[in-house]
């Protein structure tokens, strides 16, 4: 059983001081690769600096962040009780943790709220909540904490505390594990941090920048390639500042593309073609795109990257995607969540959070109302608990579990006992053979 929240009183929100460390207990800072994004982000073998800013400048880069986000803050978090001898689970209805997932703080929806979090997590690696509580240690509100001034540290002793700054807190806080969310992705070296797939993919998200760049400086020029002017006639280098500039600033761009150019006596301009690897742009800019898909773990068709594949495969594909990335994520939450923000006797109750994939059908009607169908059919679901799914109201007789009349356990009928109802043999009336006749 993972570690508990043990009920010690901690002042409420906005009276709360950082939490207590001894001064005479050394502690070790663990920089998290976050802070390199202020000082000019990571080097890429491009020269493009590569943050988790300028990241989002690519659009394969956006849109699979954005598609993960969106995803995760579609989910409903909720809370369910294990019922004894495994025999499944039943929803938590009236535990007072219930508000605050569905209101994390005063200015963020819970979409809003998990957005942001797996936003962090998937640009900077780690994502941090401070949690605020009541005099009886009950959490009240989540606050999201930039990974960019979150750090953890860890004492002499193994404990582990977090110092970050946060306006409606204070600055140079430095609060126990127990109330900080730290999600994680990828880890390595202790598990403290999580990585960031920005910084260890840096050269692929530099190249596919430097490509968007270079598509954008291409357009801006017209769709035109350099050139070269040339002339019989001697030039100071000065002249031939000015007359390179008048060319550019006359025919350069996108609305000067169409114009015919009008050049000196003596004077002939021959354009500069395109090598075999120029010419191969798009296709490098396409596999800039898979690259990206494959960091983040994305299918391509989920960020408008059709190349081949039936619809097959992409049925597929979003199966795999709901399994291998969104799951992860919801687990990393889930675990974490109940870990910190449920306390012992909770825990011991087999109380626990976990998301609801349910949400992700919403928009595909018939594929819902097929796992209802065999679900009512198969006695799983009962029609009332398939219509509170669908936010309809119960109907009478709905609430029993139907079974088909063709199944039951693989084993042949006893043979009812002697003399029950239905087992008695039919009475036989003898008969006698009628006398012979007189002659």
């Amino acid at each position: 059983m993972p570690p508990a929240i043990r009920r010690e009183p901690k002042l409420s929100f906005p009276e709360r001081k950082p939490a207590p460390v001894n001064k005479d207990v050394g502690t070790t800072t663990i920089p998290s690769l976050g802070m390199f994004a202020a000082f000019g982000g990571y080097p890429a073998s491009t020269g493009t600096p590569v943050t988790p800013f300028t990241a989002l400048q690519a659009s394969a880069v956006y849109g699979c962040v954005n598609c993960i986000s969106q995803d995760i803050g579609k989910l409903s978090l909720t809370m369910r009780r294990k019922l004894p001898g495994n025999r499944g689970y039943t929803a938590v209805t009236d535990h007072p943790l219930l508000t605050v997932l569905r209101k994390p703080n005063p200015w963020q929806t819970r979409s809003q709220f998990w957005r942001y979090l797996s936003t962090s997590l998937k640009l900077r690696g780690n994502a941090y909540a401070a949690i605020l509580r009541n005099y009886g240690g009950e959490p009240t509100s989540l606050i999201p904490l930039s990974p960019d001034v979150t750090t953890p540290v860890i004492s002499d002793t193994g404990r582990v505390f977090y110092r970050f700054s946060h306006p409606m807190i204070g600055q140079g806080q430095l609060w126990y594990q127990e109330n900080i969310l730290h999600f994680r992705d990828m880890m390595v070296d202790g598990g403290y941090v999580g990585l960031s797939p920005i910084a260890y993919a840096q050269d692929v998200m530099g190249v596919a920048i430097a490509a968007q760049r270079h598509a954008a400086i291409l357009f801006r020029q017209g769709n035109q390639t350099g050139g070269v002017l040339s002339t019989d006639k001697p030039l100071s280098p000065e002249g031939a500042v000015q007359i390179a500039n008048e060319v550019a600033n006359h025919y350069q761009g996108v609305e000067n593309s169409s114009k015919p150019m009008v050049l000196g006596s003596g004077m002939t301009y021959e354009r500069m073609t395109l090598t075999n690897e120029e010419a191969q742009f798009l296709e490098s800019r396409r596999f800039s795109v898979e690259e990206i898909c494959r960091i983040f773990r994305v299918p391509p068709h989920k960020v408008q990257h059709l190349v081949g594949g039936t619809f097959s495969d992409i049925e597929n594909e979003e199966q795999a995607y709901i399994n291998d990335t969104l799951q992860p994520v919801a687990t990393e939450i889930e675990q974490m969540g109940s870990e910190r923000l449920l306390f012992e006797d909770d825990i011991a109750a087999g109380i626990e959070l976990y998301f609801d994939f349910d949400s992700l059908l919403r928009g595909n009607q018939k594929a819902r109302y097929e796992a209802y169908s065999i679900g009512t059919q198969t006695g799983i679901l009962s029609v009332n608990e398939a219509r509170a799914r669908e936010g309809l109201p119960p109907i009478e007789g709905g609430d029993v579990h139907r079974f088909p009349l063709n199944t039951g356990d693989i084993k042949p009928p006893s043979p009812p006992p002697t003399g029950a109802p239905g087992n008695t043999a039919p009475e036989v009336t003898p008969q006698t053979a009628p006398a012979p006749e007189d002659n």
